[in-house]
């Protein structure tokens, strides 16, 4: 959006005969998440639309999510949702939460989901880390029938 508007100031300027120059700071980049299943019949490696991607900061919830849904899913094997939801992010220590891979159109049965609930018992398969410039999330495991999944993000714009 900013970009549209950098163009319309541009083309006025222009219009009007005049020249200006315009120092903007580089927009931030986008959200990236990407999702791997290593095996299995949805075995292949994700990357849902960035502008489509929502990293979340809820202060007094105590939670930091990264997530990405599409609400028109009709193709059974394309991701129709996925994310990471990390509780109490700022607390030290293996970090607890949930993560979500699904499939398909949310509103037919069968629906393929890989849902897992990260425990602070559960070292390494959930990471955070905060930086000047966002946060980086990773969750990385495998379902009772042996799938693994690993999805991570990158958040630069954080609501």
């Amino acid at each position: 959006m900013t970009n549209v508007v950098r163009l319309f100031a541009a083309a006025a300027i222009s219009a009007a005969g005049g020249v200006a120059v315009f120092a903007y700071p580089p927009a931030p980049p986008d959200d990236v998440m990407v999702i791997v299943i290593a095996n299995g019949p949805h075995a292949g490696t994700y990357k849902p639309p960035t502008e489509e991607i929502i990293c979340m900061d809820a202060k007094k919830q105590k939670q930091f999510a990264a997530s990405y849904k599409d609400f028109d899913a009709k193709d059974p094997k394309a991701v129709s949702e996925g994310g990471i939801n990390i509780l109490n992010p700022d607390e030290p220590g293996p970090k607890q939460g949930h993560a979500l891979v699904a499939f398909g159109d949310p509103g037919k049965k069968p629906q393929v989901q890989y849902s897992f609930s990260i425990f602070k018992d559960t070292t390494g398969q959930l990471t955070f880390t905060r930086s000047p410039k966002g946060a980086d999330l990773s969750f990385q495991g495998k379902t009772p029938d042996g799938i693994a999944v690993r999805i991570t993000a990158k958040c630069t714009d954080i609501d």
